[in-house]
């Protein structure tokens, strides 16, 4: 009687798989976490003590705050601007009456920043900002940020919008609705998750951009990221550990709250 060989167990090797991800992905933000509280300003593994000082002392730091609240103006103004013209650029692909080969150059077009090393498209911001005379500053920053955030505004927008039934406006339209109060009654309610999802996923990409706004902000502007690569400089270890923590958990909890909406049933 011949055996036949048995199965390897799939079970135990995903969840391998997925327990070596996990460490591969999650391992150094434990580090970083278990570091921030050494009492050390220089902390080692193991810690010699534990202490929460090092957090008070970023949340005290008027520069670092200011830094932070730089940053979360900037994204929340990039996020408001890309979801916009997100929903704009989502609508003419999925829904406009031009010729598809024009709709598909759009999206392209839109994509390439994805395509571009960051530098590269970074440094050519600013050459065009200079010759325009915008300077340094906010102006340009936001609107490098728009082009990094615009392209996942757009394909996420464009995925819901692809899913919507073309009848809902249509009967919205016969019961009276046009422009914006049909959008507002009927478009929109479906689009909700998507948009709001958008936004959170803007706001995050642009919170967290460093490479865009070292080359724009000049000596004008400093944003969080551009605080804690000051601080790597300096080495301030400690310091920037427990501000990466809190930097994590913010960003965390947007990207949770993104990537977690429920479409509507």
């Amino acid at each position: 009687m011949v055996s036949l060989p048995r199965a390897v167990p799939e079970r135990p090797l995903l969840l391998g798989a997925v327990g070596l991800t996990m460490a591969f992905f999650y391992l150094p933000i434990l580090t970083i976490v278990y570091l921030s509280v050494a009492s050390s300003a220089q902390p080692s593994i193991p810690i010699e003590g534990v202490t929460l000082q090092w957090y008070e002392e970023v949340l005290t730091d008027r520069r670092f705050v200011r830094a932070l609240a730089n940053s979360v103006g900037i994204a929340t103004v990039s996020a408001i601007l890309g979801t916009t013209l997100g929903l704009l650029a989502a609508r003419t692909i999925v829904r406009s009456s031009l010729p598809r080969l024009y709709r598909a150059s759009l999206a392209l077009v839109i994509a390439l920043p994805l395509f571009i090393p960051t530098v590269v498209l970074s440094l050519g911001i600013g050459l065009t900002a200079g010759y325009a005379g915008l300077g340094f500053g906010y102006g340009p920053i936001i609107l490098g940020h728009l082009l990094w955030v615009l392209p996942f505004s757009t394909f996420l927008l464009t995925a819901r919008y692809a899913r919507l039934d073309d009848r809902l406006e249509d009967a919205g339209r016969d019961l009276g609705a046009e422009g914006v109060e049909l959008f507002r009654s009927v478009t929109y309610p479906l689009l909700r998750p998507a948009f709001i999802a958008s936004l959170l996923f803007c706001f995050a990409l642009s919170l967290n951009e460093f490479l865009i706004t070292f080359f724009l902000a000049g000596s004008s502007v400093t944003t969080m990221p551009l605080e804690i690569f000051g601080k790597v400089r300096v080495g301030a270890t400690s310091f920037l550990n427990a501000a990466s923590v809190l930097v994590l958990l913010f960003s965390g909890v947007i990207a949770i709250g993104a990537s977690t909406y429920e479409w509507p049933r």
